[in-house]
């Protein structure tokens, strides 16, 4: 595989990652924001979609670190063709 197009392709799933974060963060915020009012049911909790929400903030850079090592032939694997200018 050519390491441009999976640094590529995974840059896009790291950026779409980011979405649910950030929604996940926003509905922590919103339930946090009412707090006088009655309990729905199938409200979310807010402690853990911020704390899912922290997980995906965190591990998404991880994943596009370790895959621009491995598209940039730092790490080398056999069938990964590194990227060279």
């Amino acid at each position: 595989m050519n390491g441009a197009l999976l640094l590529g392709l995974i840059s896009l799933v790291c950026v779409i990652d980011l979405a649910p974060a950030f929604y996940f963060l926003r509905m922590a915020n919103q339930a946090d924001s009412l707090v006088g009012a009655a309990p729905q049911a199938g409200a979310v909790n807010p402690d853990a979609a911020r704390r899912f929400a922290r997980v995906l903030l965190m591990a998404t850079p991880g994943v596009w670190l370790v895959v621009a090592l491995l598209s940039f032939g730092v790490i080398p694997v056999g069938n990964i063709t590194p990227i060279t200018f």
